[in-house]
């Protein structure tokens, strides 16, 4: 099969990037030819649009996991006015699916008076957009507009699948794509070889809980704290004049906080099989409400070995909920005082063997749920009509909100 993948622009791209890089792997591994493109609503494509050059990935396009893909002029398509819609709708019918990995324009400033993305879904084509959060019911409600030209909708995890309910296309929990095929060993030699400590990788949005995490470090004793990643919080956190949380950031690296920067996925899970733990310290009570919502880093955590360490919220509550604290990963609670968190990780980090190996052991036991092949064919299935695990009711609240944004802000009123 002939697969395009598509992108709008945002902001942080975070764990899209890897997300496409190994879905692309996945499909290719099943012997089809994969297309990534970049829509912009523009009358003509730029000449190119920066972004990162550490490596090119399996969608032959450089990238970096701070600044994303670097894209060319043959790999943007402009998408402004009758003549360019008409030829997208030609190029796009020479595909036998179209997966929409950002699944609609954001209300970025560019596109205040932007219709004309509406027609891009018009073609007669096999459809599939992904749900990587579970924001849809209010970042982008607008989905529903297109949702009668879509097949399906691929949700990553359960507060995703969950917010799916609210719009009438089918859809199915389709988790992050991983390769599986070299985990780090887990013995007692390799363990002892291990510091007790924690590496923590993310991009540092507020629900990230970054800070938190940060105000916790003088208090987790001497273990290894690194930290890696960068964004918005990063300079709430370190900068002179409109610092948010001053004295934490300072604090932390006299606690002996290891900052790092934005780092390469080599890098990262190089670190991770030298340290007992990853702390992803994020929660949200809005998304804890719909359900588990889990970051990619947990189950990167598990393939290198670290046990993974979450808040509460995180994860879920449900019995059926893939991550059980005790279980497969350690939990801290959402409402921890900073003196709480960093005890309970400094304790967590300093795991005697007998834990490690029954926590390791049981996380090992989910990674073929995000194996890349068998992912990218539930994509596949998806897109073709042959897979749907629900198909949800178009509520009032997400009719209304995009209605809205169509009349107002896309409309440039």
């Amino acid at each position: 099969m002939k697969i395009l993948i598509t992108f709008f622009p945002i902001d942080d791209m975070g764990g899209i990037i890897n997300h496409h890089e190994q879905l692309c792997a996945g499909l290719q591994e099943l012997g089809h030819e994969v297309t990534t493109k970049l829509l912009m609503w523009r009358p003509t494509a730029p000449r190119s649009v920066a972004g990162g050059n550490d490596d090119y990935g399996h969608s032959g396009l450089l990238y970096d996991q701070r600044k994303g893909f670097s894209w060319t002029s043959d790999n943007i398509i402009p998408y402004q006015g009758s003549e360019n819609l008409a030829r997208w709708k030609e190029y796009a019918s020479g595909f036998d699916l179209i997966i929409w990995q950002v699944a609609v324009p954001t209300k970025r400033a560019e596109n205040a008076g932007n219709t004309d993305w509406i027609g891009l879904y018009n073609c007669d084509v096999p459809q599939v957009a992904v749900i990587h959060d579970g924001n849809f019911l209010d970042s982008y409600p607008w989905l529903h507009l297109v949702g009668n030209r879509l097949t399906g909708l691929a949700c990553v995890h359960t507060c995703a699948f969950n917010s799916a309910r609210h719009i009438n296309v089918p859809s199915a929990l389709i988790l992050n794509p991983f390769d599986i095929s070299n985990p780090a060993p887990i013995d007692k030699e390799s363990f002892q070889a291990r510091r007790p400590g924690f590496l923590s990788v993310q991009t540092f949005k507020a629900w990230k809980r970054v800070p938190e995490l940060c105000a916790a470090i003088p208090y987790m004793g001497n273990i290894a704290k690194v930290l890696a990643g960068k964004g918005i919080d990063y300079y709430y956190l370190t900068s002179k004049d409109k610092c948010k949380y001053p004295g934490i950031w300072d604090a932390a690296l006299e606690a002996g906080m290891d900052y790092v920067g934005v780092v390469s996925n080599s890098w990262r899970d190089a670190t991770l099989r030298k340290v007992t733990t990853l702390i992803d310290a994020s929660w949200s009570k809005k998304y804890g409400a719909i359900g588990a919502h889990f970051n990619r880093v947990m189950v990167d955590a598990i393939l290198q070995g670290a046990v993974p360490i979450a808040r509460d919220l995180g994860i879920g509550g449900s019995p059926d909920d893939l991550f059980q604290a005790g279980r497969n990963c350690f939990t801290v609670p959402w409402n921890s005082t900073p003196q709480e968190f960093g005890e309970a990780v400094g304790y967590l980090a300093n795991m005697s063997w007998g834990v490690y190996e029954e926590v390791t052991h049981n996380g090992r036991q989910l990674l073929r749920k995000f194996e890349r092949k068998a992912i990218a064919q539930r994509f596949i299935d998806l897109g073709m009509g042959d897979l749907c695990e629900q198909r949800g009711v178009l509520s009032e609240d997400v009719k209304v909100k995009g209605y809205q944004a169509l009349q107002h802000f896309f409309a440039g009123v």
